[in-house]
């Protein structure tokens, strides 16, 4: 209990430093901004909640396409955008998640997916590129067949907001078998809004 009272009492005093250093870095005359409320970047995910239309496919395999549909909503106080999705093709099926949030407190932008490929979930890390304005997350995956062969996993994701009523988010694979680390586009999953 001691632990636990001494644990809150270190993230209160945190918190409270860190609204101090906001309060003190702004002029006198603007209110200090808070930086655990959503921002600009949380309203535009908020545009992306309701149903939508999915068609994916693996780039490998283009003509293989899965058709399904996916529900998003905003999760914690419309903070992270949850993408639940489900499609068929003809041979089989898979489900998946990806959550997309915004990070104020490092400026970045953070991915989790996963999916009835696996057992797992990984998580991405990146920014809005200047140019398109499409954000561009990468990360790392613990894979134990990777490091049998002597390899990293790494990924990425691209996620483009084309308009109100169309995004793309692609995943990538990247080449760690040589020093240029070629980014390969791997799948593609494209979302269009369903009541259009």
């Amino acid at each position: 209990m001691i632990k636990t009272r001494m644990i809150c009492s270190i993230c209160a005093v945190a918190s409270i430093l860190s609204a101090g250093d906001t309060a003190n870095s702004q002029d006198k005359n603007e209110a200090p901004e808070d930086m655990t409320a959503p921002s600009t970047e949380h309203k535009e995910m908020a545009n992306y909640a309701g149903d939508w239309d999915i068609e994916m496919h693996f780039v490998s395999d283009k003509e293989n396409v899965y058709s399904g549909s996916s529900t998003n909503v905003m999760l914690v106080g419309n903070r992270f955008l949850q993408i639940q999705f489900s499609a068929r093709n003809t041979s089989s099926d898979v489900e998946g998640v990806f959550i997309l949030g915004f990070d104020r407190r490092n400026l970045k932008y953070q991915m989790l997916g996963m999916d009835s490929w696996g057992t797992y979930y990984v998580t991405a890390l990146g920014e809005r590129s200047e140019q398109g304005g499409a954000i561009k997350l990468y990360g790392k995956d613990d894979d134990p067949n990777m490091k049998k062969m002597g390899y990293e996993k790494e990924f990425g994701y691209t996620c483009n907001f084309e308009s109100e009523n169309k995004f793309v988010i692609e995943i990538i694979v990247i080449d760690t078998r040589t020093d240029a680390r070629n980014e390969i586009k791997f799948m593609v999953y494209k979302f269009s809004r369903a009541d259009n």
